[in-house]
């Protein structure tokens, strides 16, 4: 399927996603470090694309998952990338691991915090499950370093 086909094949879905939003279906109870499969659509450059669902996290505080229609989430991939020649350091410090032996993944997945975003809660497919506090605290730690804050 070429560009093309995958933009026209979005724009379709973003149709059915706006009609279920005007039409304000019942929204489900968003907390922080639930995982979600999240419809993020065809994107430009290198921004995380799928037209079908990609594991997300939820990192938008409860205050804002419950007052607000839109949530920030970290797409997961299973593409890690590892600094050359290592099977455990991860390329780039940003970056953090959740296995699927902790979570119900398909894969072990890296979540990638240079490509947080802010979607609508309409996007929002299955859950997943839900990150640890351990992890949570890791998740921050990696949020810390991409904003430099």
């Amino acid at each position: 399927m070429d560009k093309f086909e995958k933009l026209a094949r979005w724009f379709s879905y973003q149709i059915k996603l706006e009609d279920r939003f005007n039409r304000k279906i019942p929204k489900v109870k968003v907390c922080r470090g639930d995982i979600y499969s999240c419809y993020l659509g065809e994107n430009i450059g290198h921004e995380k694309s799928k037209l079908e669902g990609r594991p997300c996290v939820v990192i938008s505080t409860d205050k804002i998952n419950t007052r607000s229609s839109n949530i920030i989430v970290i797409p997961l991939t299973k593409n890690i990338k590892y600094k050359d020649g290592s099977t455990k350091l991860l390329r780039y410090e940003w970056n953090y691991i959740l296995y699927k032996s902790k979570y119900p993944l398909k894969y072990d997945s890296m979540a990638q915090c240079e490509d947080m975003r802010c979607i609508s809660k309409i996007r929002l497919g299955a859950y997943i499950g839900h990150v640890n506090t351990k992890d949570m605290e890791n998740l921050k730690k990696r949020l810390k370093i991409t904003l430099q804050i």
